[in-house]
């Protein structure tokens, strides 16, 4: 690669502007609240009181200088145009050349950030860890990173990007994790990059069942019919038990699917004007998914969450991140009917996932390897349980030969 042909990398620091923190200020000072149903809690949405009393600290008593301090310290940003996109990157290297190259993938309504535990845990190179060069970016259109500029930039692109910046690093084998999106991009890197991507781990291993095989629609009947103790075929008590919980989440909780998936554009402009509906819409998601046991402060604290909602709301991206789901719930579908995730892959279940599939459908979709079950933890296993996560990985990783 001649001085011409090679990638580009700039270091980058975090530095919003004092004009955009007045701002935000202000806009806060501003907030209209609507008016709650008696003792409706959370049922409705995201509780009343709870974003009252978040918003008066995000006002009075968050320091965003002081987060911002932290993120230039925690985590060494780059950037790096990668197929058309100005991509954002945090990357920490070993000081051992053969380490393994990691790429770790975010979701919605998440950030690089999601790692800012378990990225210390795994370079720390405990005895008999793996050691690992570590790479967390921010998605197209997420965080620090520019957005597509135009229509049909999906997961199988979302793959394709990260696996180019990968390469671009010098990374030509390397491994990947993901939940949330970046689950079902790591399954395209296993799918579609398995000349570079080498071995995935996934935290929603997402599969439906092969229709065309009698015992899986029968399995898919039983799971959501009244006389399914009787009739598991083969399925474990946790399989129903997940299957009737992915049931639910469908049922009562993917309302803010199908707003994204079809009409994002009109959605962004509520949120990408207004702090406070951009804070509920993100944080109900984090009180819902987690494993919190109704009390989201068991989980996250409010600098975490406010952090997270302030990447959006300071890089303007909330419109830009919600038109993934228009993009690719498509290709999500699409995934289970043309693509088979030939490299090795674990699958970490965690109860209080979205989404729960049978080891048998998972089977049937990826090069299973390691399947793993716990006791506690919800979607943003990350943030909420990173030993357990973070275990589970070193176990995987380390019989992976690159």
């Amino acid at each position: 690669m001649t001085d011409s042909e090679a990638p580009r990398i700039r270091r980058f620091y975090i530095d919003v502007s004092k004009s955009s923190m007045d701002d935000l200020k202000h806009r806060l000072k501003q907030t209209r609240y609507p008016d709650q149903l008696a003792g409706a809690g959370w049922d409705y949405g995201t509780e009343l009181s709870f974003l009252k009393g978040l918003l008066e600290y995000w006002q009075n008593d968050f320091n965003w200088p002081k987060q911002q301090e932290w993120l230039n310290s925690h985590f060494m940003h780059y950037k790096l145009e990668v197929n058309g996109i100005d991509l954002h990157f945090t990357h920490r290297p070993h000081a051992e050349p053969e380490a393994i190259p990691l790429l770790l993938i975010h979701g919605w309504p998440g950030a690089f950030m999601e790692f800012h535990k378990i990225i210390p845990k795994l370079a720390a190179s405990r005895p008999g860890q793996p050691k690992y060069h570590i790479v967390a970016p921010s998605l197209p259109g997420y965080g620090f990173s520019s957005a597509p500029a135009d229509p049909g930039f999906g997961l199988e692109q979302m793959a394709a990007t990260l696996n180019k910046l990968m390469v671009q690093l010098g990374y030509s084998k390397y491994v990947a994790q993901g939940g949330d999106w970046g689950a079902f991009i790591s399954f395209f890197l296993g799918a579609k990059h398995a000349d570079h991507c080498q071995a995935i781990h996934t935290n929603l291993p997402y599969s439906s069942p092969k229709l065309w095989r009698p015992v899986h629609a029968a399995q898919a009947a039983n799971a959501l019919l009244p006389f399914l103790n009787k009739f598991p075929l083969a399925l474990t008590r946790r399989d129903l038990d997940g299957l009737a919980k992915t049931a639910h989440f469908i049922e009562r909780e993917t309302g803010y699917q199908a707003i994204q998936k079809t009409k994002p554009q009109t959605l962004g402009y509520g949120l990408n004007d207004s702090p406070a509906g951009l804070c509920a819409w993100i944080c109900e998601k984090f009180k819902t998914w987690s494993d919190c046991h109704g009390d989201i402060y068991s989980k996250f604290t409010k600098n975490e969450l406010l952090t997270n909602v302030c990447i959006y709301w300071f890089n303007g991206c909330i419109t830009s991140s919600m038109r993934l789901y228009y993009e690719s719930l498509a290709q999500r579908d699409q995934m289970l009917k043309l693509y088979y995730c030939k490299v090795p892959t674990a699958a970490a279940d965690f109860p209080m996932d979205l989404y729960h599939s049978p080891r048998t459908w998972i089977e049937q979709q990826y090069n299973l390897k390691q399947y793993s079950e716990f006791d506690r933890g919800g979607h943003f296993a990350a943030m909420e349980e990173p030993d357990l996560l973070m275990d589970d990985m070193n176990k995987f990783f380390r019989t992976i030969k690159i």
